[in-house]
């Protein structure tokens, strides 16, 4: 298992260019008046958002073309928000060779700086290699 750790602040530009890439329509993604009118005092990310983490982020070992992302699954423990620090912590385990490629899982976590998980991402991968 390698591990490598970050802190991260999704910042209100970022969810901004994340929604609308995704088409998201709620205010609450918009505007503090839409969090208010949602009864959240801050902004909130939307639950998928926190993927966007890995573009800056780097993983504990070097993945080596080609990548196929097999399956993912995202789970929100807790509702996160704009401008609060994360501690992101990407794992990889489970790495094993078959015809020349290799698989790996590969988890990110988020946590608040209280130590409480928010976020786990887990993607299934099949590489050409790691370094």
């Amino acid at each position: 298992m390698k591990t490598k750790e970050y802190e991260i602040i999704f910042t209100k530009e970022d969810v901004q260019s994340f929604v609308q890439l995704i088409g998201e329509q709620n205010l609450i993604y918009q505007s503090p008046k839409g969090a208010k009118d949602d009864d959240s005092e801050p902004i909130p990310l939307p639950p998928t958002m926190p993927m966007m983490a890995y573009k800056w982020l780097e993983t504990p070992l070097e993945l080596q073309q080609p990548m196929i992302h097999r399956k993912q699954k995202c789970i929100q423990h807790q509702r996160m928000y704009i401008g609060e620090i994360y501690r992101a912590i990407v794992e990889v385990t489970n790495p094993f060779q078959r015809q020349n490629l290799t698989f790996i899982k590969q988890t990110l976590y988020l946590y608040r700086n209280d130590g409480q998980l928010c976020f786990e991402g887990v993607s299934d991968l099949i590489l050409g290699g790691l370094t």
